[in-house]
């Protein structure tokens, strides 16, 4: 996120104009378009638009407000005009004007009618870019205007870029803080080489919630009230949906998630679906579906919730997230969907900078600043998409090709494959190697993934191995850590090895199949059987379908490597009772010699309580496998009256739906304790279904509440997460005063438990919301802990700085700011002239300052004496060039120093 680089960039042609008014495109239809610019003072909003750059003949007059905000004293005039009547797809020439300021001629295409091109060869495109956030380093000026220059080399130099783009796609964190300030100059104005000619539609991002004004600021700069498809609207400007040509941008906002918004996405998509206009179905989320870098930092909703209800469209095609300052590809597994982050030029990311995962659904990961350009065909069926890198800190590129993608329509799917293993049921020893066929299609389109499906049963209900490979894996660091390793180089993804011991003994059913560049699968091919003979593996379990179910429900289990006897059976017990003759079981069933399989039963448990399921042997109580415990009853919800609470004031905790066993309880407990390994800080026994409790003398901390059963630590519903107090975070570090080649380590305590908290350091007397940090570091989302600064997070200049802990990836402050001085340990030593070898100054000091201590020579102890020759502070060890003594206890006087450094100096001190 937030490292500042010194970017050097020769920026050709970079604002050589004139100008004084820049305008802003945005929410364009097949008839009218809105055109916005900031100026300070005139609330004169003009516009002159006609079809040639020479007769600008018709004049349109807007709207102005007037904003303020801290350093705009009402002086932000923010202009809105709306021109109507036009043609689709039509380009149309503009200037703006206020008073006597005007912009240069610029022009503008009106988007093509549903289902239509926008270019005279049948080509609908769209640039996509990803966060911006940086105020004062030109990475997204300068990756705006590499992607226009990529545009011009792509389709002609002598062309304007609305000749071939349709649209601007930028997908979140287009601030860093939701201020006049960073609309201004960092969205605004970093966009202003294609932002008069492109129309601009955004997101929101977790960075327009922060700042003064927050999303505030997003909802008077932009115009999306009136975006709708098919006549559905959000009545939002969150999310939006806007049909463009053949393609449908579901734009959803992972910020503030609802049901009311996964609603209108599944009324827009069963709009698509039935539309033959649209071909093509992107959705975009500020955060994405999934992510390698930061684990976890991603949107649980777009993955869990939307993405299920986008997928039932066949004509869902990509899903474009951000939030992390990289880029990554990959897709989903069963149908033709990509997943991408787009890749911002934001705060640093690269590899070994926070937690990593290697997911089978990503393909490749590059921490690299990248743009996209999507290319469709309307004519002949096809969605393309480049992605060009502009390089990182460590090299500067010239818009590379990092990546390509398609899906074309009325493309062959890959013949069905066939496993070649002689595999007739027998017997097979381990190691062993599963081949499938090559890969063959009658199209064009090469290999690019393979999956392999190793079932305990010949349905694959049960499934020992699912092993999906692409053809490269780009993930991990390589020479440096914007270089990614392909980690599947050299691997044959058409051949699956099965270790010695990996897998148990029994009988085994594999199938495998083929997906080409095009995102088609094969066809699954043939299944064949082999028995495996000699492993030392064993793995005899039950696993359930959920481990909380309603009463009544259908309870599934499924059993594997059993012995095989006709008389295995599994069997449902409460929690507490143990099998046997006097204990029946409540519900219970054979395996009938199955070794591997699964049974249901339909008719669920009637009384709520706590239960377990377990496998035994042979119509006997000799259990052969671990026990599976689950919940019976009602889903548990907590709910409270607000997030944050002040210091000293009660928390109400609400509960409904509550099985009321005996002894049930709701604890309130600290966030990063685990019930039953500590004490919880509150809680309260639960005897109705409904009810609430009021929790007073809650220290200031980060909290949840938990429902527990029965007066354990087994749980019921979801945690709810509180905080009590601003400041709660109690940060510390190991010293005041650093060497420039020393680290600083930070401790802290009650931190919030969000992965991307990070420690922050900026100038002394800086604001985080409006100057530039000095550096960031993330700390893995621990409440508390310990992190040594590494030495390019540290200051580079002597000075005075502190550091801080803000949360959650933004600029909320949690804990305690602490100031600390970085000195430079050889500096002044060309001062030392003759024999002086030493200075101690200011001398005399004043009471409370530091007195410096500077040698030419190593210090190796400092002792301090009163006049009458007491010795009261001793430094052993110094090892340094440099000391600081704090007078601040010391009353006034006069007091004798003796410096052991090559010699010892005696110096006398006065405090005044």
């Amino acid at each position: 996120m937030k490292k500042l680089y010194l970017l050097l960039l020769v920026l050709c042609g970079f604002w050589v104009n004139a100008q004084t008014l820049y305008p802003y495109l945005q929410a364009p239809t097949t008839n009218s378009i809105y055109v916005n610019w900031k100026t300070e003072s005139n609330v004169e909003s003009i516009v002159e638009y006609g079809d040639s750059p020479t007769t600008l003949n018709t004049t349109v007059n807007g709207t102005n407000q007037i904003m303020t905000d801290t350093g705009y004293p009402a002086n932000y005039y923010y202009h809105t005009v709306q021109i109507t009547g036009l043609m689709a797809n039509t380009k149309y020439y503009y200037r703006i004007r206020t008073g006597a300021a005007q912009s240069e001629v610029h022009s503008f295409k009106t988007i093509p009618a549903p289902g239509q091109a926008a270019t005279a060869d049948g080509h609908l495109r769209f640039l996509v870019l990803g966060d911006n956030q940086m105020r004062n380093e030109p990475r997204f000026d300068t990756l705006v205007a590499s992607a226009k220059r990529k545009i011009a080399q792509r389709w002609g130099a002598g062309l304007d870029p609305s000749d071939n783009i349709a649209l601007t796609v930028m997908m979140g964190d287009q601030v860093d803080v939701g201020t006049l300030d960073h609309y201004e100059n960092v969205h605004f104005k970093k966009n202003r080489e294609l932002s008069g000619l492109l129309p601009i539609q955004t997101l929101v991002g977790n960075h327009e919630t922060y700042g003064t004004l927050a999303m505030q600021a997003y909802y008077d700069h932009y115009i999306l009230d009136g975006m709708s498809y098919q006549g559905i609207s959000s009545g939002t400007e969150n999310y939006y949906a806007n049909q463009v040509g053949n393609v449908l941008f579901i734009a959803m906002d992972t910020e503030h998630t609802s049901v009311q918004q996964l609603t209108w996405v599944a009324q827009i998509v069963e709009a698509a679906n039935n539309d033959s206009t649209v071909t093509w179905i992107v959705s975009l989320g500020h955060r994405p579906y999934q992510a390698e870098q930061y684990v976890g930092d991603i949107s649980p909703w777009v993955r869990n919730s939307a993405m299920p209800i986008l997928t039932t469209s066949p004509k869902h095609i990509l899903h474009i997230g951000a939030h992390h300052h990289l880029y990554h590809r990959g897709q989903l597994k069963n149908t033709p969907t990509y997943q991408i982050i787009s890749g911002g030029v934001a705060w640093d990311q690269y590899w070994g900078m926070a937690a990593e995962q290697n997911f089978d659904d990503v393909q490749k990961t590059i921490s690299n600043w990248i743009y996209q350009i999507i290319d469709v065909d309307v004519t002949n069926g096809t969605f393309d998409v480049e992605a060009y890198s502009i390089g990182s800190i460590y090299e500067w590129k010239d818009s590379e090709l990092m990546d390509a993608f398609h899906k074309h329509t009325g493309v062959a799917v890959p013949a069905q494959p066939a496993v070649t293993n002689a595999f007739d049921g027998g017997d097979v020893n381990l190691p062993l190697t599963i081949e499938s066929s090559d890969y063959t299609t009658t199209s064009s389109e090469e290999l690019n993934s393979t999956q392999f499906m190793v079932g305990k049963t010949e349905n694959f209900d049960i499934i020992e191995k699912d092993v999906y490979r692409d053809f490269e894996d780009l993930y991990g660091a390589g020479e440096r850590p914007d270089l990614s390793v392909d980690v599947n180089a050299g691997v044959n993804i058409t051949k699956l090895t099965i270790a010695e011991n990996e897998i148990p003994n029994g009988q085994y059913f594999v199938k495998v199949r083929h997906r080409d560049k095009n995102l088609s699968w094969s066809e699954w091919s043939e299944t064949k059987s082999f028995n495996v003979i000699n492993s030392r593996f064993a793995n005899t379990l039950i696993q359930l379908d959920t481990l909380s179910y309603r009463q009544n429900a259908p309870i599934t289990v499924t059993f594997s490597d059993t012995p095989g006897n006709n008389r295995d059976w599994v069997a449902l017990y409460r929690e507490g009772e143990t099998p046997g003759s006097a204990t029946p079981s409540l519900l219970w069933a054979y395996t009938n010699g199955q070794v591997s399989g699964t049974h249901t039963f339909t008719a669920g448990i009637a009384n709520s309580g706590r239960y377990y399921a377990a496998l035994l042997e042979n119509d006997g109580y000799t259990e052969i496998a671990a026990r599976v415990y689950f919940y019976v009853g009602p889903n548990v919800t907590l709910t409270t009256t607000q997030q944050a609470y002040e210091t000293g004031s009660d928390v109400v905790i609400n509960f409904t739906d509550a099985p009321t066993l005996p002894l049930d309880w709701i604890g309130i407990y600290k966030v990063g304790q685990t019930p039953g390994n500590i004490g919880s800080t509150q809680w309260d026994y639960v005897t109705t279904a409904n009810g609430s409790f009021t929790y007073s003398g809650l220290a200031n901390g980060y909290y949840y509440a938990q429902y527990l059963l029965q007066d354990g630590y087994n749980t019921a519903g979801e945690k709810l997460f509180f905080q009590v107090g601003n400041q709660i975070t109690q940060l510390g570090i190991n010293r005041t005063i650093y060497n420039l080649n020393e680290n600083i380590i930070a401790t802290w305590t009650d931190a919030p438990g969000i992965i991307k908290d990070w420690l922050g350091i900026y100038h002394a007397g800086d604001e985080p919301n409006v100057d530039p940090l000095v550096s960031y570091t993330y700390f893995d989302g621990q409440p508390e802990g310990t992190k040594t600064i590494p030495d390019n997070n540290m200051p580079t200049q002597p000075g005075e700085y502190f550091i801080v802990i803000f949360t959650d990836d933004s600029y909320n402050e949690v804990s305690n700011r602490i100031n600390f001085t970085m000195m430079d340990p050889t500096a002044g030593m060309d001062e030392f002239k003759g024999q002086d070898q030493l200075m101690v100054y200011p001398n005399p000091a004043k009471e409370g300052e530091r007195t410096y201590i500077k040698s030419k020579y190593r210090i190796d102890q400092i002792d301090m004496f009163d006049m009458t020759g007491n010795l009261f502070y001793t430094s052993k060890n110094v090892n340094d060039y440099n000391f600081s003594l704090i007078n601040q206890s010391l009353p006034t006087g006069t007091y004798i120093l003796k410096i052991h450094s090559e010699k010892v100096h005696t110096v006398k001190i006065i405090v005044e």
